[in-house]
Protein backbone atom coordinates (compact mmCIF):
# COMPACT_ATOMS: atom_id res chain seq x y z
CA UNK A 1 0.00 0.00 0.00
CA UNK A 2 0.81 3.88 -0.72
CA UNK A 3 0.84 4.17 3.11
CA UNK A 4 3.74 1.24 4.08
CA UNK A 5 6.08 2.93 2.08
CA UNK A 6 5.69 7.01 3.56
CA UNK A 7 3.95 7.58 6.80
CA UNK A 8 4.29 11.46 5.97
CA UNK A 9 1.63 11.02 3.53
CA UNK A 10 -1.04 10.04 6.17
CA UNK A 11 -0.05 13.30 8.15
CA UNK A 12 -0.71 15.39 5.03
CA UNK A 13 -3.64 14.19 3.97
CA UNK A 14 -4.92 14.09 7.99
CA UNK A 15 -3.48 17.86 7.78
CA UNK A 16 -5.65 18.91 4.73
CA UNK A 17 -8.98 17.12 5.34
CA UNK A 18 -9.00 19.32 8.65
CA UNK A 19 -8.34 22.38 6.94
CA UNK A 20 -10.83 21.61 4.16
CA UNK A 21 -13.25 21.22 6.69
CA UNK A 22 -12.77 24.03 8.82
CA UNK A 23 -12.57 26.26 5.68
CA UNK A 24 -15.87 24.33 4.66
CA UNK A 25 -17.62 25.24 8.20
CA UNK A 26 -16.77 29.05 7.72
CA UNK A 27 -17.52 30.15 4.57
CA UNK A 28 -19.70 27.37 2.74
CA UNK A 29 -22.95 28.34 4.52
CA UNK A 30 -25.32 26.09 6.32
CA UNK A 31 -26.54 23.19 4.79
CA UNK A 32 -27.22 19.43 5.25
CA UNK A 33 -24.62 18.50 2.82
CA UNK A 34 -22.25 21.19 3.91
CA UNK A 35 -22.30 19.07 7.36
CA UNK A 36 -22.22 15.78 5.87
CA UNK A 37 -18.62 16.92 4.06
CA UNK A 38 -17.69 18.84 7.09
CA UNK A 39 -18.01 15.69 9.16
CA UNK A 40 -16.82 13.36 6.41
CA UNK A 41 -13.68 15.01 6.38
CA UNK A 42 -13.05 15.74 9.85
CA UNK A 43 -13.56 11.95 10.59
CA UNK A 44 -10.82 11.07 7.85
CA UNK A 45 -8.50 13.93 9.45
CA UNK A 46 -8.70 11.92 12.67
CA UNK A 47 -7.85 8.47 11.55
CA UNK A 48 -5.30 9.47 9.22
CA UNK A 49 -3.60 11.20 12.04
CA UNK A 50 -4.04 8.71 14.59
CA UNK A 51 -2.86 6.31 12.52
CA UNK A 52 0.35 8.26 11.89
CA UNK A 53 0.61 8.82 15.67
CA UNK A 54 0.48 4.59 16.42
CA UNK A 55 3.14 4.05 13.37
CA UNK A 56 5.58 6.51 14.79
CA UNK A 57 5.51 5.23 18.04
CA UNK A 58 5.49 1.97 16.45
CA UNK A 59 8.46 2.68 14.63
CA UNK A 60 10.45 4.55 17.63
CA UNK A 61 9.63 1.51 20.40
CA UNK A 62 11.48 -0.56 17.65
CA UNK A 63 14.33 1.36 17.09
CA UNK A 64 14.92 1.81 20.58
CA UNK A 65 14.42 -2.50 21.11
CA UNK A 66 17.25 -2.30 18.14
CA UNK A 67 19.39 -0.55 20.20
Amino acid sequence: MLFNKNKEIMLTIGLFSLTIAILLDRFAGVGTIIDFFCGLLTGISLTMNLGYLIRLRIERNLEIKQK
